[in-house]
């Protein structure tokens, strides 16, 4: 049946020349720089080597940093010579049939046959976004069959913990359920403040002691807001040509 199915997805998708397993962002998420904080455990399995079918769901809040190392370790299994893949739910989901046909097929088509094509690694982003989707869930399902037949690695992040999601594909929870759980813990302010102090870093400045402490004391609690408000220092620093000071962040920030 998958086969008629792959050979259908082969033919519809002829005319889309876009890679949409890509990663592209201007801040590249590595392993190397993800802040670990109490997730030690987490990111040592991620880096394991494995030499059978390894599965993996990762949990968390919004700007846990789940999307991070999901990258990051493709990434390093892209350099390590891995054959890998990423498929980012929310993209595909929201770009109708056609979209989530050609993210998936690649991956479906892998195999960890001969030493050139490498070991099969799968990174699926935002699982939550194909709950109720019937396409979506179907692929889901036979990507973790496709998997364990090869014996690859397949690592899926969503917002909460397979064992209170329920998809409409009922023996897609059984297999889901099946993975190793890890849940991401949340940086506290020291985490929080080194995520900062590097990103800054890799725009070429230095965030001091004081600023971040009355940035953390002042601003918001959620990490993704934070990183959003550094994009706005940034360019005010640039624009204004100043340090970034304490007064510069009120005068940009509001607080």
């Amino acid at each position: 049946m998958w086969a008629a199915k792959l050979n259908q997805m082969k033919a519809t998708t002829e005319l889309l020349d876009q890679d949409v397993l890509s990663i592209d962002a201007p801040h590249q998420p590595r392993l190397g720089n993800f802040v670990v904080g109490n997730n030690v455990e987490l990111v040592k399995n991620l880096n394991s080597p494995v030499a059978e079918f390894s599965g993996m769901w990762i949990y968390g809040e919004v700007s846990s940093g789940r999307s991070h190392l999901l990258q990051g370790r493709y990434s390093a299994g892209q350099e390590q010579g891995e054959n890998c893949f990423f498929i980012n739910c929310a993209e595909l989901a929201s770009a109708g049939e056609l979209a989530l046909q050609q993210g998936f097929r690649q991956a479906l088509e892998s195999s960890s046959d001969g030493l050139a094509k490498g070991r099969v690694l799968v990174a699926v982003d935002d699982a939550q976004e194909l709950k109720s989707n019937a396409l979506g869930e179907e692929l889901l399902m036979a990507l973790y069959n496709h998997v364990l037949a090869v014996a690859g690695t397949l690592l899926i992040t969503h917002n909460q913990s397979a064992l209170v999601e329920n998809f409409d594909l009922a023996d897609l929870n059984s297999r889901m359920r099946s993975l190793s759980h890890y849940q991401i813990v949340p940086l506290d302010d020291s985490g929080k403040a080194r995520v900062l102090r590097l990103r800054a870093e890799e725009r070429g400045y230095h965030l001091s002691e004081s600023v971040l402490e009355y940035w953390l004391r002042r601003g918001p609690r959620q990490l993704q807001v934070l990183l959003e408000d550094l994009e706005k220092l940034d360019h005010a620093t640039l624009q204004h040509k100043r340090m970034l000071t304490i007064p510069l962040l009120k005068e940009v920030l509001g607080y």
